[in-house]
């Protein structure tokens, strides 16, 4: 039990959703067992990587989450690195079975970087909140890719990246105290927390930009055009806003939560809309 609740089973399922989102936005069609090898091979990586993030983690988490499963013992951390390094194995060989050699490509490069990331990348300016944005976005294209839904899957990494990069910013001002603490080289730390609250308007503003784009380009319509202006981008403004009257680390919190609701507002408009 303790090796399924280390690999974050409910994470690890809303990979799944992403990879299927990939696999089906504009594209209601089977696509025999490549759906399956590719929604397998990019949870078994997702999940591999929440294993090797916790064994790198372990010095930080035995002070401030003894109750987890490496830090109360109940997994050794040798038995707990060896296991993330068979999934990222599995994750790759189940790869190759999508038949499609870019899945592939994207399984190795998402192997190495999360295990890079775990172990030096996420301390370091920058380097992590982009790791972290990539990964999220190229979930969808991974479907996409296997069910030859590149261009659609597309869009919604190209969101998913920019509302992920948004977030990553705003947990590293709210995080600033413990990454001090743990001698991490952060963005809030490097810029102090405003500046890195308005380094997240940059987001926001390709976010509005790249639906423009999208309207103008005839890819959306104007009826989804205005719902994702009205439910994602002037949410989005007013967060910011929000936040700039008086930045505190529980308000910080509160929009990251919000964030959530408004990304899957974006992908329910344009799940339904054209």
């Amino acid at each position: 039990m303790n090796y399924i609740k280390i690999l974050r089973p409910f994470n690890c399922l809303f990979v799944a959703i992403c990879v299927l989102f990939g696999i089906f936005f504009r594209n209601l069609t089977l696509h025999s067992y490549n759906m399956v090898f590719a929604i397998l091979s990019a949870t078994i990586i997702a999940g591999a990587g929440y294993v090797i993030n916790d064994f790198f983690d372990l010095p930080i988490d035995s002070v401030n989450k003894p109750n987890r499963v490496l830090p109360s013992g109940k997994i050794k951390p040798r038995s707990a690195y060896l296991y993330a390094i068979i999934l990222f194995i599995l994750g790759i060989i189940l790869s190759f079975l999508t038949r499609n050699i870019y899945c592939v490509i994207i399984a190795i490069i998402n192997s190495i970087l999360l295990f890079f990331y775990a172990k030096t990348f996420k301390m370091n300016f920058l380097i992590g909140n982009i790791v972290v944005a990539y990964a999220a976005g190229s979930t969808f294209i991974f479907g996409g890719l296997s069910s030859n839904n590149f261009t659609n899957s597309l869009i919604i990494a190209i969101y998913a990246f920019l509302y992920t990069l948004m977030r990553e910013f705003i947990k590293d001002a709210e995080d600033i105290e413990g990454d001090i603490k743990f001698k991490a080289n952060t963005l809030a730390i490097k810029l102090g927390r405003k500046k890195t609250i308005f380094a997240s308007i940059l987001p926001i503003a390709f976010i509005i930009v790249f639906t423009i784009y999208l309207f103008f380009s005839e890819l959306i319509l104007l009826s989804t055009f205005v719902l994702m202006n009205v439910f994602v981008s002037i949410p989005l403004i007013f967060f910011i806003i929000f936040l700039f009257k008086k930045i505190s680390k529980k308000k910080l919190s509160l929009i990251s939560g919000w964030m959530k609701i408004d990304m899957l507002m974006l992908l329910i408009i344009l799940w339904f809309g054209k």
